[in-house]
């Protein structure tokens, strides 16, 4: 009887198995938003559109990738969560990419109960004040140095001094024989400039050196805002003009605009931001939230009829537009014009300053007499003086 042989059958793996995806390693597998990751594994796209990854469900930015690599970016919103790779239906998971957070100093200035700012919470007294007039309004912090924009108030004669205080010392930039105020403080550079009033007429100070700004009419005028672009000086403020017109109105290299006329009494503009060659500034005009892109106006909110709406600050981040304000007694800011509505504790709330800090939004203000501000819309009270809003912000990361 012949013998039989038998032989078992081994599967050819084809070619849609032996191109599976798979992920090897990430480095690092930690670090905050905005972090480079470079991915090992196999059968990635040699094309950067071809690969699709995403963190914990996020997509991810693809910079550069081979056949066993990818560099990509950890997304601004992500989450703690493992890294996926899809590469022609073929998806790989890999370890797991934690996000940590950067430690920040947060400091604010506001004008309450004198001049004061707070760094993480601790209020920090620089000079009194009399009748809660003046204070705190700009703060800017390079490396360890905190300055601080302001003015005080006294019954004597000018009764107004225009000064700012360089980790705690402060120096009087006003006349000794004019009254002065102070608006606005930017630090750019090794170069700081203070904006406000000397006498009721429009300054700013480069350095401590005054420069006068024009106006159109006689009355009273002030500088509210401040902006450095390169080696433009744009400044943004408020003019008294004829039959009790509240103008808005702003400066660039010393050259007036005039943007409205039926603003809030002795406001104006309030705030003021560039954008490459693109000049952004907000008011509260004719009982709306507005601000104007290269002198053309744009609608936030209309009064709506029964409480008062406000603009009080404005940023460009990233191409988006954030303007700060109230509207029917809550703190709001508005961003590319949608409203966002932050919690309150009181009656009364409002937002008067914003700062960026990667993905984080610090939003400055008052709630029913307090001084707040919120992060990412979680509201932090300041101790311990009151009746002033936030007028400034700046976020300083920890060394």
């Amino acid at each position: 009887m012949p013998a039989l042989f038998f032989s078992g059958c081994v599967k050819d793996p084809g070619p849609a198995e032996a191109d599976k995806v798979s992920i090897s390693s990430i480095a690092p597998s930690s670090g905050p938003a905005g972090t480079r990751v470079v991915i090992k594994g196999a059968h990635f796209g040699v094309d950067p559109s071809d690969n699709i990854v995403k963190f914990n469900n996020d997509s991810a930015a693809v910079l550069a990738s081979a056949v066993d690599s990818l560099i990509v970016i950890a997304p601004a919103n992500g989450t703690s969560g493992p890294v996926t790779v899809a590469v022609a239906g073929s998806t790989a998971t890999g370890p797991v990419f934690t996000y940590t957070t950067d430690s920040v100093d947060v400091y604010l200035s506001a004008p309450a109960m004198g001049v004061v700012y707070w760094k993480n919470g601790q209020e920090v007294f620089l000079a009194s004040t009399q009748n809660n007039i003046g204070g705190a309004y700009g703060i800017a912090v390079s490396d360890t140095n905190v300055y601080v924009g302001g003015y005080t108030h006294f019954s004597t004669y000018p009764g107004f001094e225009a000064a700012y205080w360089k980790n705690g010392k402060k120096t009087t930039i006003s006349s000794p024989d004019s009254a002065g105020d102070v608006k606005a403080l930017v630090l750019s550079g090794n170069d700081l400039y203070i904006g406000g009033s000397e006498n009721y007429r429009p300054v700013y100070w480069k350095n401590g050196v005054k420069n006068s700004l024009p106006m159109f009419g006689g009355g009273y005028a002030r500088v509210n805002a401040l902006a450095i672009n390169g080696n433009d000086v744009y400044a943004a403020g408020y003019e008294a003009g004829p039959n009790n017109e509240e103008r808005s109105v702003y400066w660039k290299n010393g050259v007036e605009t005039l943007l409205g006329t039926q603003g809030l009494i002795d406001i104006g503009a309030t705030s003021i931001a560039t954008n490459g060659n693109d000049v952004y500034v907000c008011a509260t005009d004719s009982g709306s939230a507005v601000y104007w892109k290269n002198g053309v106006r744009v609608v936030l909110e209309k009064f709506p009829g029964d409480a008062p709406v406000t603009a009080t600050s404005i940023a460009v981040v990233n191409n988006s537009v954030y303007v700060t304000g109230s509207y029917r007694g809550d703190a709001v800011y508005w961003k590319d014009g949608a409203r966002i509505t932050l919690a309150r504790r009181s009656y009364s709330a409002a937002a008067s300053a914003i700062a960026f800090y990667k993905s984080d939004i610090y939003v400055g203000g008052g709630d029913g007499g307090a001084t707040v501000y919120w992060k990412n819309g979680v509201e932090t009270p300041l101790c311990c003086s009151q009746y002033g809003n936030v007028s400034s912000i700046a976020i300083v990361k920890i060394r």
